[in-house]
């Protein structure tokens, strides 16, 4: 445990990052507990049985109760008043008509029947054409009519409008005759409505049997099971379950479920984010001393964790839309492939939390994950992103495939809608390439694309080095050969080393015949002193910089510009020169690169390959033992001098860079068997 807080003891940063991506994560959450279910009518139940805890009323669906209002609307029987004045003053006035202008005309028979046909119309209640427009939307077909304090239901058959009831009035039989002296008069006039619309009542009897219809259709009582694993989901159920949800939602509402809920999230979380803080410590003390790396690491968990918590909330689509492997995929290409897992892990299990499908979520985002980090073993090439998106879709949808399987009874109840959700998944995925551009330049990270695309010989920078100084541009391509095949054999970042070797010399453009490898029997230093061809050679550290910054190279390959020579001396001008004044206190400072020393396996290993490759030059013949001879001498020298005291690199790794070298420069140099003498 001591050993554990000693590694924690310098990661105040990741303590602080631990917290605020456990606040963050707990904030965003939702706050009530997960009752999201995803209930499909049809489809067999993927969650496990359940079982009411209390008693509850199932709602009905909002379509059903609309439903049942709407019926109420259709079906509702309007009221009218009845105006019984209206009758008795038309007939009055056709009784004193016909007294005055037609008794003698027509017979006294015809007009006792229209009397009676005028007051049986006026009965049963005459409408205007508004209120049978009205009367008319109820499909009962009735009408209920108040007359007085009564109230009575006719079919709309028998009442009739003024229309309606002259066309009534004027088919009463009678003779020839006193149907053509009743031609003198309007039959019309005696007719008018005398039933009107009674909005008032009308209205409240209709918002009295709206008030009256249920919002729940029946009980499910507490221990009652609700439905099983694997039952189909009815109209009924769904509805059970929906009800279900409601209630256990109102418990969460309450303040004592709120902060069950909020002290749950946060002990999950906080462990989760710990035990991701503690395998950062104990195996990968490089991301913890790394701010930027750390950074990086903590806040694409967050932010994908905060952008599910917000998806989540505010949109009803499919949580497997997201494209939640692209960030193991980030993680890999930056870091590496257990911290990718590592942190995706914390993430997946972290959402189970509130998604809906929290069992399907885990194991299908967890398998996802693992075939994204394990087909995008290194990103060289673009089309490897489209690989690795395949892959996704197809472990999404076997996995899926098999799960549906295992719990249906046919294929044909399968839900086929997530597949598309899959493929939109596996398509967005694709968006990781533009994604690594912008980590590189936010982050001052480098991916292999980037090197691989450095490493061709036709960058700018690299086919001018092969037309000013050859000597030095060839010299480059051995190292990168050397230090590259040294970097596969321990495991490190070959692209890495191969591109920073092509690079590492390139500070030797300012002025080229001052370096051996590209002079041709003129030497310019011996116009020179010494001092002046030390800041020359010296300098071609610093002017690489320059040129690193003009073409805006990566930070990664600047490291191996400024740590190839590290601290050490120009030792061809110090011993010269110490040679020259044997009575002089020679500062070795003086004649020292400015460093800093390599502080990663890579840098280290390209050190070794400059130094090596530079010296073998020198050779009279190359023997294996020659070569030998010098890789162990250079080496061993450079340890001797603590230049490799800032990294982490074992005797072991340097033993295997030194066969390493070895190997390849016998190869180099076509090393042949020195043939024993015949005996005389």
């Amino acid at each position: 445990m001591s050993d554990i807080t000693k590694k924690l003891k310098g990661g105040k940063l990741l303590t602080i990052l631990s917290v605020l991506a456990v606040l963050l994560a707990v904030w965003f959450m939702p706050k009530n507990r997960s009752h999201n279910y995803d209930i499909a009518v049809g489809q067999p139940w993927t969650y496990g049985e359940l079982i009411a805890p209390f008693d509850f009323s199932v709602e009905k669906s909002a379509e059903e109760y609309q439903a049942e209002i709407d019926s109420i609307e259709k079906n509702f029987i309007p009221y009218f008043r009845m105006n019984t004045a209206t009758g008795a003053d038309a007939i009055d006035r056709f009784t004193r008509m016909c007294q005055d202008s037609l008794r003698w005309y027509v017979s006294s028979g015809t007009i006792s029947q229209i009397e009676k046909k005028l007051a049986q119309l006026y009965q049963n209640g005459i409408i205007s054409a508004e209120g049978a427009e009205i009367a008319g939307r109820s499909k009962s077909q009735s009408i209920r009519i108040n007359v007085g304090n009564t109230l009575r239901l006719t079919g709309i058959q028998n009442i009739t409008t003024v229309k309606t009831a002259y066309q009534e009035l004027s088919s009463v039989r009678m003779p020839d005759s006193d149907r053509f002296q009743l031609l003198r008069i309007k039959l019309e006039d005696f007719l008018e409505a005398n039933l009107e619309y009674n909005q008032e009542l009308s209205t409240q009897d209709l918002n009295s049997q709206k008030e009256q219809v249920s919002h729940y259709r029946g009980m499910v009582m507490s221990g009652q099971k609700i439905i099983d694993h694997g039952e189909i989901v009815t109209e009924q159920t769904s509805q059970a379950i929906r009800s279900y949800q409601s209630r256990m939602d109102e418990h969460d509402g309450s303040q004592k479920f709120k902060l069950l809920t909020l002290g749950g999230h946060t002990i999950f979380v906080s462990i989760l984010y710990l035990i991701l803080a503690l395998f950062l410590a104990m195996y990968r003390k490089d991301i913890v001393d790394n701010v930027r790396k750390l950074l990086f690491l903590y806040g694409f968990i967050i932010a994908f964790t905060v952008f599910t918590c917000l998806y989540e909330i505010y949109t009803d689509w499919s949580i497997f839309i997201i494209p939640a492997t692209m960030m193991p995929l980030m993680l890999r290409i930056f870091l590496d492939s257990r911290t990718a897992m590592h942190g995706y892990i914390v993430y997946v299990l972290t959402c189970s939390l509130f998604v809906s499908m929290p069992y399907e979520f885990v194991v299908l985002q967890l398998v996802a994950g693992m075939v994204a980090i394990y087909t995008m073993h290194e990103l060289s090439q673009r089309s490897q992103i489209f690989t690795t998106a395949a892959a996704v879709f197809a472990s999404y949808s076997f996995i899926w495939l098999a799960y549906q399987m295992l719990v249906l009874e046919h294929l044909r109840d399968m839900t086929w809608l997530l597949f598309v959700y899959f493929l939109v998944n596996s398509f967005v995925l694709l968006l990781t390439y533009p994604l690594v551009l912008a980590i590189e330049k936010m982050f001052g990270f480098i991916s292999n694309v980037t090197l691989v695309e450095l490493s061709n010989v036709n960058h700018p920078l690299l086919r001018r080095l092969s037309e000013t100084a050859p000597g030095t541009f060839q010299h480059s391509m051995q190292v990168s050969t050397l230090a590259a095949q040294a970097a596969s054999r321990l495991g490190a970042n070959v692209q890495m080393v191969r591109t920073g070797a092509l690079y590492h010399d390139i500070g030797k453009l300012a002025n080229p015949p001052f370096f051996t490898e590209n002079q041709n029997g003129v030497n310019p230093h011996d116009e020179l002193g010494v001092f002046d061809s030390v800041n020359i050679i010296t300098g071609h550290v610093s002017k690489g910089i320059e040129l690193a910054e003009k073409f805006s190279l990566p930070e990664a390959i600047k490291g191996f510009i400024r740590t190839h020579h590290g601290n050490g001396t120009a030792k061809y001008f110090y011993i010269k020169y110490q040679n020259a004044h044997p009575e002089e206190q020679v500062d070795p400072a003086r004649f020292s690169y400015s460093g800093p020393n390599p502080s990663t396996l890579e840098q280290a290993i390209l050190m070794m390959a400059d130094s090596t490759e530079a010296a073998s030059r020198s050779l009279k013949e190359y023997t294996e033992e020659s070569i030998g001879q010098l890789v162990d001498r250079i080496i061993d020298q450079q340890i001797q001098q603590g230049f490799f005291n800032d990294c982490e690199i074992t005797l072991h790794q340097i033993t295997v860079i030194k066969e390493v070298f070895k190997e390849r420069l016998k190869t180099m140099y076509h090393t042949r068997i020195i043939y024993p003498e015949e005996k005389k």
